[in-house]
């Protein structure tokens, strides 16, 4: 009996689809991991990157001129120190937890810091 093959049968559901062969499920650790690894990555292109870059720049100098010229209402400033106070956290809690990105959130911050520089 050498020359038996092995048959195998997928049996429908009751919705009448085939299942699926079940994916492995990577953790939600490493999902975290992966999508701000993908999200803080520079682009692989060259117009692209060049955009990424100036646009790091750009922005923080259009709002710090804007919060050196307009005259804000004191409550405003204090709302906009705190969320500068919560995204300064997460950046570090980022920079901790996922140690990846490290480097690359490092150039961010300072583009950022560049930015507002150029902007007051």
């Amino acid at each position: 009996m050498a020359d038996e093959q092995k048959i195998v049968v997928e049996v429908p559901s009751d919705r009448g689809h085939y299942s699926p062969v079940p994916i492995p499920q990577s953790s939600k650790l490493e999902e975290f991991k992966k999508g701000w690894i993908n999200a803080i990555a520079l682009p692989d292109n060259l117009p692209d990157l060049a955009y990424t870059l100036a646009s790091t720049v750009a922005i923080p100098a259009l709002f710090s001129s804007c919060w050196v010229s307009i005259p804000f209402p004191g409550f405003i400033r204090l709302g906009v120190l705190g969320v500068l106070a919560i995204a300064g956290i997460v950046a570090l809690y980022l920079r901790q937890a996922v140690p990846e990105v490290k480097d690359i959130l490092l150039l961010r911050v300072g583009l950022i810091a560049v930015g507002v520089l150029l902007g007051i």
